[in-house]
């Protein structure tokens, strides 16, 4: 057991996929894979951690899902005649601290977060304040770039004046991956994509044709570790995005990575716990393309790539420094087309 000086938390985790954010309607798959990735291996690393009691909302649809830790944890059912907001703050009411994993779609990770500090609880995760700068793709790149940090170029995308010449990408403002995400290339593409956008706003970017890849980090107060270094694996069909897996710790971290995660620290010092940043590499640079302020699907692999807890240092923090040297050194591959995970 891992034992940090605590006495007796208790630690509501929410994953949103499994823990009832969609409980009346169908769960994409995607989602759902990438979701019980996140929620397993955090139970993993969590249910090692001494003196700490496990809430856990879950999805009746997932019960057999985690059933390895029946009767170690403590379960909190949610239906399709739940309300899971009312749930949710419920249950923060009685836990001491608070490890939420949501979409930025829609406010959802800001208003749960919002809620987690309005009740005074810990919060496990990034502030309010960080959540409402990295949820909105076109205020993310408006920030990094007064901060001179490298992003890929925003605008508002404005569908009458939108113009199909060349390769660009359409996508949510405040979506999750690559969810409603198309590339269009030309009046073909446009023609396929324009019936399949909603009202929601989007915005428009230059298409880079780069490696896309991800840095696992953890932040705390405007300082930073760099985990590893994820590649993922995207293919374009019928001009949608799609993920197909991500390879976790991919070999050749270097000093770029770690300077790129110091710069994002220092001018988004509410980034706090476990966050994503995802970028595009080039042979002549490194990208900024959002910043993910939570846990990601990559997490799924830490362990298993590293040998380390992430869950028990972000415990440990914000009074210690986390300790981020691994104890194996591994890549592991994740489908996210599928439930596989196995190591390379």
């Amino acid at each position: 057991m891992i034992c940090i000086i605590l006495c007796a938390m208790k630690i509501l985790v929410f994953e949103y996929v499994t823990g009832g954010g969609f409980n009346r309607e169908r769960i994409p798959d995607t989602l759902a894979t990438e979701g019980l990735l996140m929620l397993k291996a955090l139970l993993q690393d969590l249910s090692e951690i001494a003196d700490i009691k496990l809430i856990v909302m879950l999805d009746t649809r997932f019960a057999d899902s985690i059933s390895e830790y029946a009767g170690t944890i403590e379960i909190v059912p949610i239906d399709a005649h739940q309300s899971v907001l009312e749930t949710f703050q419920k249950q923060v009411v009685r836990c001491d601290a608070v490890w939420s994993v949501a979409p930025e779609i829609n406010n959802i990770l800001f208003d749960l977060t919002r809620m987690i500090e309005r009740l005074g609880k810990r919060l496990l995760s990034s502030s309010s304040e960080a959540v409402a700068i990295t949820s909105n793709k076109l205020e993310t790149f408006r920030y990094l770039t007064q901060h001179r940090i490298e992003t890929v170029p925003s605008e508002p995308f404005i569908p009458h004046r939108f113009q199909p010449i060349g390769r660009q990408v359409i996508k949510p403002v405040d979506g999750m991956g690559c969810e409603r995400t198309f590339r269009v290339d030309n009046a073909e593409d446009w023609a396929l994509v324009r019936p399949q956008l909603g009202e929601e706003p989007y915005i428009v970017q230059p298409y880079i044709d780069g490696t896309p890849a991800s840095l696992s980090c953890l932040f705390n107060h405007g300082k930073g570790w760099l985990l590893c270094h994820n590649v993922q694996r995207i293919e374009i069909k019928d001009c949608r995005f799609k993920l197909n897996a991500c390879r976790v710790n991919e070999p050749g971290v270097n000093a770029n990575y770690k300077a790129l995660v110091d710069r994002v620290a220092h001018a988004l010092p509410g980034l706090s716990g476990y966050a994503g940043i995802d970028i595009i590499e080039t042979p002549e640079y490194i990208t900024v393309l959002e910043i993910n302020p939570r846990l990601t699907t990559s997490y799924a692999g830490i362990r298993e790539a590293l040998g380390i807890n992430v869950a028990a240092e972000v415990l440990r923090m914000p009074q210690n420094r986390p300790s981020v040297n691994p104890i194996i050194n591994r890549s592991i591959n994740l489908l996210i087309d599928g439930d596989e995970t196995y190591a390379n």
